[in-house]
């Protein structure tokens, strides 16, 4: 018997609080590909691939399943924001594009 049933009580339970730690790694994010691949079906995609993009992950873009207009735009919104992380944008073949980010070298 412990004091907590003498008053009908629950003891209070400790939680773990885990701050951020930048030098721990995801596991789960070691076993991601470490170059994203992309098929945008809209313009709403776009965040998708800016995410990681931002992550230092390089980016393959498949615009084929856009229209024309959708592409550009789809185009032009990636290529600003490759400009703005210090990367760079290469054209693999029609219509299919590789962004890649700041310290990638793609020969």
């Amino acid at each position: 018997m412990s004091v907590f049933d003498l008053f009908g009580k629950e003891p209070k339970q400790n939680k773990i609080k885990r701050g951020f730690d930048p030098l721990r790694t995801n596991q789960a994010e070691e076993k991601k590909s470490p170059i994203a691949i992309f098929s945008p079906t809209s313009y709403n995609d776009v965040e998708d691939i800016i995410n990681a993009l931002k992550m230092d992950k390089p980016a393959i873009v498949h615009l084929t399943e856009l229209k024309t207009e959708t592409a550009i735009r789809v185009l032009d919104m990636l290529s600003g924001a490759i400009f703005a992380l210090g990367g760079g944008v290469y054209e693999m073949e029609k219509n299919i594009f590789m962004f890649s980010p700041s310290g990638v070298e793609v020969n």
